[in-house]
């Protein structure tokens, strides 16, 4: 489909490739190629940047989505087509990761997008390797490239993907995949504009790491300048960033002023060892925090986080001295399409108040560079194939359906945390216990009533964590377990292949572990403990004390796939299984029991109330 996007081009410069597209509205064509007398002095190149939208493809309550989004960058382009300048779309990683609609189409639905909304480049974000490879029509992990998922959405894009400091182990260089490089020059408004993109120096391990082995980041500030240091050499006139390495401020009047800022954030730090005068723009991510501040003359903005927002910054660039002559910062816009007449701030929309005339009255009709801003549905048709698909994964039946909820949390233990330690010790041969721990949020909903559906499962655990198994003795595994009662965790453990009793002594919290027909485990015995993988996109699920840095092997099975196949193997033994899978593991010897471990509680509470004062 052709974007309905620009008569002004911008190219992607590439030896021997060049690539157009279309970033600004005008109601005639422009000429391409004018006469420099033909063009006027200053130019004005917009640049909008988006970050960490997590797959937040669609509004909520009137808020946010793509198709809105669009309609703020429509209006700019035609305000920059009218007077002869350019609007740049970036994006700084972290894009995919996050609501069902990306997940089950592994981002897909989400380039779809990108490509009619006309995007220049983006930057690679630590959840962009979060899928690992591409997935079956039937949303399971295919073996192969690990990165696979990411391979094919940067294939799948009309414009590159960015990561000038991800480094090849093999190589010593930065990765070279299909349309992955760590540069690119455009040229738009006849004004040619670099464009780097890194990440920050912690990616690799706030991701799976199975999906990040042989790769290394190299520190930023370097990386930039030797980039871009080459693209000035080439003929790049402008040079901008595009970072998955963000900050965060809490006010946005006055863009020179960092006292409301976190000072040491990483993108300030790499901004302060840059060569002066080398980067004029940085539009950063990862840290879902807001900005719109000049640090060391190099505008930096970053506009939060899921596409409630974008970040904008105006460079000025003087044709006749070839440099940038002066910026404006926009704060961090918010995308909606109604606002408060009196003070501009987004309203959104809801059922509620679409039936009160009143609060109808008070909001009125967004207008963004003079014109009304109207979502675009070139947007929502581009992603409609991929969204249909995605509804009818959601809508797939297990074959089972439960007639009392499954909750996560329980007063000795979880429930639903015991039925995916049973399915996952199920599906280990040789396992002797499955243990999990959802105090990190692992597990995000509750298993409602009623039919199962692959959708409802996904609404559950939508990571692509793969299973862990490590041996322990029977003293490794008690002692983790009695920390994590004694942390307050007890409520959201989930345990399969052992019963175990909490007593109080004088020492703390003890464990005795039995085995399912009664048999005491002794602390010598050895014991094939099976878990989740870490890291998860929400923490842990499984703490990290008893695995000492184990992780799962490559081929080792996606945590949800095992619990998929568990309940589609259940039959006509469903209630059965259900009950067993669930039922309370973890017992307190008597009331003095419970009664010590609420106490551990309270001064657990009271700790963290000092703790909170002293930061104070």
């Amino acid at each position: 489909m052709r974007s309905r996007r620009s008569a002004t081009t911008v190219r992607w410069i590439v030896p021997g490739i060049f690539v157009l597209a279309f970033l600004s509205v005008a109601r005639a064509p422009l000429p391409v190629l004018a006469a420099a007398s033909e063009q006027p002095s200053l130019v004005i190149l917009s640049i909008v940047g988006t970050s960490d939208l997590h797959g937040a493809a669609f509004p909520r309550g009137g808020l946010g989505g793509l198709p809105l989004l669009a309609g703020y960058v429509n209006n700019l382009r035609a305000a920059r087509a009218a007077d002869g300048g350019a609007v740049l779309l970036v994006d700084s990683g972290d894009t995919f990761q996050g609501d069902i609609e990306s997940n089950l189409s592994e981002g897909a639905l989400i380039v779809n997008a990108y490509n009619a909304m006309g995007y220049t480049a983006e930057s690679i974000g630590n959840h962009d390797f979060d899928f690992g490879s591409t997935d079956s029509p039937t949303a399971r992990q295919m073996p192969g490239d690990l990165r696979g998922a990411l391979k094919a959405r940067a294939a799948q894009a009309r414009y590159p993907f960015l990561a000038a400091n991800l480094i090849d182990d093999g190589t010593g260089r930065p990765v070279e995949w299909p349309n992955v490089r760590p540069s690119v020059v455009v040229n738009a408004a006849g004004v040619k504009i670099g464009i780097v993109g890194v990440m920050t120096i912690d990616a690799l391990r706030s991701t799976l790491a199975a999906n990040v082995q042989g790769l290394r980041i190299a520190p930023l500030a370097p990386a930039i300048a030797a980039e871009a240091s080459k693209l000035r050499a080439a003929g790049a006139e402008v040079v901008i960033v595009v970072s998955h390495a963000g900050g965060r401020c809490d006010r946005f009047d006055q863009p020179a002023d960092l006292s409301s800022c976190e000072s040491e954030s990483e993108i300030f730090q790499v901004a302060r060892s840059l060569p002066h005068g080398l980067v004029d723009g940085i539009a950063a991510g990862h840290s879902h925090g807001g900005l719109a501040h000049q640090v060391e003359g190099i505008g930096i903005i970053q506009p939060f986080s899921r596409g409630q927002s974008f970040g904008r910054v105006d460079l000025v660039f003087d044709r006749k001295t070839k440099r940038v002559a002066r910026m404006q910062l926009f704060a961090p816009r918010g995308i909606c399409a109604q606002q408060d007449p009196i003070t501009e701030n987004c309203v959104p929309t809801s059922a509620s108040a679409s039936a009160n005339a009143s609060a109808d009255r008070s909001a009125a009709p967004v207008k963004y560079e003079g014109r009304v801003v109207t979502p675009d549905p070139a947007i929502v048709q581009a992603m409609a194939p991929a969204r249909e698909r995605v509804r009818r994964l959601q809508a797939t039946t297990l074959g089972v359906s439960l007639d009392v909820p499954i909750r996560r949390a329980g007063d000795f233990g979880s429930p639903l945390g015991n039925l995916f330690a049973h399915a996952l010790r199920e599906a280990v041969p040789g396992a002797d216990v499955a243990v999990i721990n959802n105090a990190a949020r692992g597990l995000r909903a509750d298993l409602s009533d009623g039919p199962i559906t692959f959708g409802r499962l996904y609404d559950v655990f939508p990571f692509d964590n793969r299973v862990v198994k490590v041996t322990l003795t029977g003293a490794e595994l008690g002692r983790w377990l009695a920390i994590e009662i004694r942390e307050g965790r007890r409520n959201e453990l989930g345990i399969s292949g052992v019963g175990m009793r909490a007593t109080c002594l004088e020492g703390g919290i003890h464990i005795d572990l039995r085995r399912g027909v009664g048999q005491p485990i002794h602390d010598e015995d050895r014991l094939l403990v099976v878990t989740i993988g870490g890291p998860t996109l929400s923490g842990r699920v499984a703490s990290a004390v008893p695995l000492g840095g184990a992780g799962p092997a490559e081929n080792a099975p996606v945590v949800r796939e095992v619990v998929e196949d568990w309940f589609r193997g259940l039959g006509h033994l469903a209630n059965d299984q259900l009950d067993h899978a669930t039922q309370r593991r973890l017992e307190s010897a008597d009331p003095q029991t419970v009664a010590c471990v609420q106490a551990l509680d309270l001064l657990r509470g009271q700790s963290l109330l000092e703790e909170l004062d002293e930061r104070w």
